[in-house]
């Protein structure tokens, strides 16, 4: 493990790219910055470059208490000091190493630096050498640097074993999301920035969007139910009718003419006929009442004394 602080640097050019050479300890190192920092705003896009550098993590996670990954939101929840395997790929494997840089990911706090919260790094077990430092990597070879304001750890790009097709980093977060003083709940990434080790160019970019929680699982239930929206269920025959009948109060309320029957007239007489929907409970109630009204009608018009009361009493 290297620990690289801020120190008096100059900048010189190294196979076209700009290189930070930091003096340490009377012998001359090379520590080449992430092209993230290098613009007044970092890039957040994923850019695999001419070696199709990718990032994947595994499907297979049984302990979904301490870290699971999203595959519809692309994202990862995990618990604070817990190391999660991040499997790179390439297409051919070159001399490389990989710098793993925390950006926030809101455009207002893109420019500040993410650090770990006061509490977190004043833990006792706490390795003093990387206190400050909220992305850590496990295994040997890794440098932590501070450039430009900026806490970042580098770690060089060994090929996979034999068998294979990629090669594993061991990556923990320091820190929740949600500490004060700390990432203050604004959401965060990692850009892991792939660079040749000998020339310094860089050769690819990705990004991995991270939450740091305490139960990874729940938030991830919780994030991936507020981003599909549930289809609204289908009303019952009950509560058709309700609205039905809401609705038609609401008519007779604010006065709504209603429509009024189509009068015909029966062919070769004078009758007038009115179609009129009847419940098929009723039709023979109807039917009957009709009935009755006609045999009225007949009486009066061909037996009036047949009447008990006079025609105009009964009016």
């Amino acid at each position: 493990m290297i620990i690289v602080d801020r120190l008096p640097s100059s900048n010189v050019s190294v196979g076209g790219v700009s290189a930070a050479i930091a003096l340490i300890e009377g012998s001359t190192t090379s520590c080449l910055a992430d092209s993230t920092l290098a613009h007044s705003v970092p890039s957040l896009q994923p850019w695999a470059g001419r070696h199709k550098f990718g990032i994947s993590l595994p499907t297979g996670n049984k302990d979904r208490n301490k870290w699971c990954y999203s595959q519809d939101l692309g994202k990862l929840y995990l618990c604070p000091n817990v190391a999660v395997p991040v499997n790179v790929t390439l297409d051919d494997w070159v001399n490389a190493n990989i710098t793993m840089t925390p950006v926030f990911k809101q455009s207002c706090h893109r420019t500040e630096p993410v650090n770990r919260c006061y509490n977190c790094k004043s833990i006792q077990n706490c390795d003093p050498n990387l206190a400050e430092h909220l992305v850590q990597v496990e295994g040997e070879g890794c440098e932590y640097s501070f450039i430009n304001d900026r806490y970042m750890v580098t770690v060089p790009l060994r090929p996979p074993p034999p068998g294979e097709v990629s090669s594993t980093l061991l990556i923990k977060i320091m820190c929740l999301t949600s500490c004060v003083g700390g990432p203050n709940r604004r959401p965060f990434c990692i850009v892991l920035t792939l660079r040749n080790s000998v020339t310094g160019e860089e050769i690819g970019r990705q990004i991995l969007d991270i939450k740091c929680c305490k139960c990874p699982s729940r938030d991830l239930t919780n994030d991936e139910k507020s981003r599909t929206p549930t289809a609204p269920a289908a009303p019952s025959a009950e509560e058709e009718k309700r609205t039905k009948v809401r609705k038609l109060a609401t008519e007779i309320a604010v006065g709504q003419k209603r429509k009024r029957p189509k009068i015909k007239l029966e062919p070769g007489t004078d009758s007038r006929m009115v179609n009129i929907a009847v419940p098929i409970e009723y039709e023979a109630e109807v039917k009957s009442y009709i009935n009755k009204l006609i045999a009225a009608d007949l009486i009066k018009k061909w037996q009036p004394d047949a009447l008990m009361y006079p025609e105009e009493e009964s009016n």
